[in-house]
């Protein structure tokens, strides 16, 4: 028997820091263009949550006083 059929759990943690990492990088390309639109980069990342992904052409950020904020009338 080989290792891999006597420890399953290898098998399992292995798949799940798969799915994850493939998560984590698909979530930080969303951030990139949400900060390519003007947002901030730690704000680009709570935009992909809080959006459901990547923006619109007409979603972006624009600079504020307190720094940019989100709108839905992007000019960029």
């Amino acid at each position: 028997m080989t290792d891999t059929a006597t420890k399953p759990w290898i098998r399992r943690r292995t798949t799940i820091i798969g799915f994850v990492l493939i998560a984590f990088i698909a979530w930080t390309l969303g951030a990139q263009e949400w900060t390519a639109k003007d947002c901030g980069t730690w704000q680009g990342y709570g935009l992909v949550v809080s959006h459901f992904g990547t923006p619109d052409h007409y979603e972006g950020c624009e600079g504020e006083p307190g720094g940019p904020a989100y709108t839905d009338d992007y000019q960029g």
